[in-house]
């Protein structure tokens, strides 16, 4: 895949995301529309900058473990190994997203939904301004979402820093749309439309992970030859 494919798969999983997103953050733009310093538009634009940068940040890092893990001496023997665990672990997340292992079923969060987070983050809360702003987007990034942590796996297939924080950077995209609606309308969705956006994106992530199982399988390369070639990660070794 391309750097370019990276950003619209990003996108799309952002976008496919977007119920679930307004539910679990979108607490932190609707607060940011109705109290603070300067004109609210820029306070919501810093924001979602911030977010960018994180998931930029972490898009690098996934990136240059992956890149570590098939690049390293030590490990080149284990690459089709790397493909199967990591690959494994996104079609069980998948799954999990979908509701399809109830043990492990996923729960769907919201800001509103427990004090701990408005706790953590209350000195952004009081009356921000557009530092506060982007502190807030920037620390958003960070919050255990199991989007984010599945598409930073699908970073680190990347094996590339650029790579890994376009993908990332795709994702900040897709989920800014709704983000900013929140924001301007003061709207945001409910418990089951959030879990509809959290099975549409698990679904991408269910494709990707197999597509990543079967990276090492020349079956793909034939079917598929623009996943596979030399920048393929998993390519089996002579």
């Amino acid at each position: 895949m391309t750097a370019f494919t990276d950003l619209w798969l990003g996108i799309i999983a952002g976008l496919a995301a977007t119920p679930h997103c307004a539910g679990m953050c979108g607490a932190f733009p609707l607060h940011l529309s109705v109290s603070g310093r300067g004109r609210p538009l820029a306070r919501q634009v810093l924001y979602l900058g911030g977010k960018a940068l994180t998931y930029a940040f972490i898009g690098a890092l996934a990136g240059m473990l992956g890149h570590w893990v098939t690049s390293n001496s030590a490990a080149a023997h284990y690459q089709n190994v790397f493909a199967y665990v990591l690959g494994g672990g996104m079609v069980l997340f998948g799954l999990a997203m979908l509701g399809a292992l109830t043990p492990f079923r996923l729960p769907v969060p919201s800001i509103q939904d427990s004090g701990i987070f408005q706790h953590i983050y209350a000195a952004f809360f009081r009356t921000p301004g557009g530092t506060a702003a982007l502190l807030l987007g920037a620390a958003t990034g960070f919050l255990p979402c199991p989007i984010t942590l599945s598409w930073a796996a699908v970073a680190a297939t990347t094996q590339s820093v650029f790579r890994g924080m376009i993908a990332m950077l795709g994702l900040s995209i897709g989920t800014s749309a709704v983000l900013l609606f929140v924001g301007v309308s003061g709207s945001a969705l409910n418990a089951r439309v959030r879990r509809i956006g959290l099975r549409g994106a698990g679904l991408i992530v269910l494709c990707l992970g197999l597509i990543t199982v079967l990276r090492p399988s020349p079956l793909l390369h034939r079917v598929l030859p623009h996943l596979g070639g030399a920048d393929t990660c998993c390519q089996a070794q002579p």
